[in-house]
């Protein structure tokens, strides 16, 4: 008996030991810096980030602060005189605000004022911070939104919402929350349904089905690490709540986040106000605008219609 409770106990801690391992690679942020990014875009699409900036307004370097644990967070604000319109953007998971320049042609020709920053863990932004799937992120973004607000004059009905991926989970997270600012409208590009279905897809790849039996207390221990009720970092579950109208957008190509998790999240909105296009251009995750720069612009600047 007394070896069977042994084993048993040596059993336990192996599985925290295993599983509390497994919550650090899915708090962990793995960063790259913005050389990085930038070489990144012109080696494998031939997008020149760097040329691309220079057609936009000076950019000024700022920081807030989170309202959740009061970490610094940097980025770019781009105004250009007598702004007319803003948009804040969110960037995806292991890039940073650089990644977000390909989209900021369509809303300069808009003369609106564009903040990009990065997520707490990513480019300049408090490194040793944990990442939340959009959960922390969502209220850091809203503080990105408030800051907006404060140097630009605009009213809230004149600033839209663009977020990618990561990003593009964390705006949907912003928009449902109860009491939050509303924005004019909302586009969301290749986010994931909730959390834990982002990282199964991905981690059954690299770990295999073994890896769900250790899911239960990784999680667990992912909650108890970075503060967050893991069931509730859910953009399906936000759906429902946004009033906004929202520009719900992924390829039908994309292996990195399955378009099944797009037609979860389609289901979950109210039809009143959603705008969905599961584009079939063969583009890789969060790549479409990529792909079709012309007519994905245009399809965007559609859906915003005369707000600019």
């Amino acid at each position: 008996m007394r070896k069977l409770l042994w084993t048993l106990a040596i059993l336990i801690i192996i599985y925290l030991g295993v599983t509390w391992f497994f919550s650090g690679l899915i708090l962990h942020t793995p960063d790259r810096d913005y050389a990085t990014v930038l070489q990144m875009n012109k080696d494998r699409w031939g997008l020149d980030l760097d040329s691309l900036q220079a057609t936009l307004p000076s950019k000024e370097e700022i920081s807030f602060e989170s309202p959740v644990d009061g970490i610094t967070l940097n980025g770019w604000l781009y105004r250009p005189d007598s702004a007319q319109c803003g948009v804040v953007m969110a960037h995806g998971y292991s890039v940073n605000r650089a990644n977000m320049l390909k989209y900021a042609p369509i809303f300069d020709s808009c003369r609106c004022a564009l903040l990009l920053y990065d997520h707490r863990g990513h480019g300049t932004s408090s490194p040793e911070s944990f990442g939340t799937g959009g959960f922390h992120e969502a209220s850091d973004f809203l503080a990105a939104n408030d800051f907006l607000l404060e140097q630009s004059g605009l009213s809230q009905d004149q600033i839209g919402w663009l977020g990618e991926s990561w990003g593009g989970a964390t705006v949907l997270l912003a928009a449902g929350r109860e009491g939050a600012a509303q924005p004019a409208w909302v586009i969301s590009e290749s986010s994931f349904a909730n959390w834990e279905s982002a990282i199964m897809e991905r981690g059954i790849k690299d770990y295999g089905n073994g890896l769900n039996a250790l899911t239960p207390g990784a999680f667990t221990w992912a909650e108890f690490r970075a503060g967050v009720v893991f069931d509730q970092v859910s953009p399906l579950l936000a759906a429902p709540k946004i009033k906004v109208p929202v520009l719900l957008l992924h390829s039908a190509a994309d292996t990195l986040t399955y378009p099944v998790q797009f037609d979860q999240l389609v289901a979950a909105f109210n039809p009143a106000i959603l705008t969905a296009r599961k584009l079939d251009w063969g583009a890789w995750h969060a790549h479409n605008i990529i792909w079709r720069r012309q007519e994905y612009t245009d399809m965007v600047l559609d859906f915003i219609g005369d707000w600019k």
